[in-house]
């Protein structure tokens, strides 16, 4: 597994990367135990996730009127959707042994490994603590499950509760099985220009970028970045 520091302000780093899903999808299908069994669960809600993102934006091309309540449903399903990217890094470091963290080449490699794992043990503790919290209002909100259609309450927070464990899973293993390896990267160390950028500017670097790193989504990692803020 490789994954990317990517420059967004002075001292901060945003850890990135692209991994193909049908191989962990086949891996998912073929392990026994409980914990496979909540994976594969998981991830039947993010494939329902998808075909509610696709729906949605193919409602919003029409000129029907929908109600409160619908609209809602939609912007939470649709928001869910979006949210998957900012946690997939972690869901897949669980099962790996081996990472090669690519950083600027302005970094040092002592800094780097320093960084990678501060933010892991940050990620261990916070999609722990999430974990619970998700939990116990996705089993309070069980009740509603009467109501007709789907329970939008308990989708939302039961996706919240079994993300966090799994990125709790994937911060845990990479501190504590996961050996890492280093390795400067030029075009990584480009995109610190990104602030004294135009915003088409910044678009355009952050393509150039992409493609040099042969990363097909790193642009819109770049942009999500931007808007989030350091």
């Amino acid at each position: 597994m490789e994954i990317y520091l990517v420059p967004a302000g002075r001292q901060h780093y945003g850890l990135y990367c692209e991994v193909d899903d049908r191989r962990h999808l086949s891996e998912r299908d073929a392990r026994p135990g409980w914990r496979a069994a909540l994976s594969r669960q998981f991830h039947r809600a993010l494939a329902y996730l998808e075909a509610e993102r696709r729906g949605r934006l193919a409602k919003a091309t029409q000129a029907e009127r929908r109600s409160y309540l619908q609209r809602v449903r939609d912007r939470v399903l649709g928001w869910l959707a979006e949210r998957v990217a900012e946690q997939r890094l972690l869901w897949f470091l669980r099962r790996e042994r081996s990472v090669t963290a690519h950083h600027p080449d302005d970094m040092l490699v002592d800094d780097a490994e320093r960084w990678v794992r501060s933010e892991l043990r940050r990620d261990s503790r916070r999609h722990l603590f999430w974990m619970f919290v998700d939990a116990g209002i996705y089993l309070a909100s069980l009740p509603l499950t009467f109501v007709p259609g789907p329970n939008v309450l308990s989708l939302y927070f039961s996706f919240r509760a079994i993300g966090h464990f799994l990125s709790w899973g994937g911060a845990r293993n990479g501190l504590r099985h996961v050996g890492w390896t280093y390795q400067a990267s030029g075009p990584l160390a480009e995109l610190r220009r990104l602030p004294a950028l135009t915003p088409a500017d910044q678009a355009a670097l952050a393509r150039e970028v992409a493609a040099r790193l042969n990363l097909r989504h790193l642009d819109r990692f770049i942009a999500r970045m931007a808007l989030a803020g350091p």
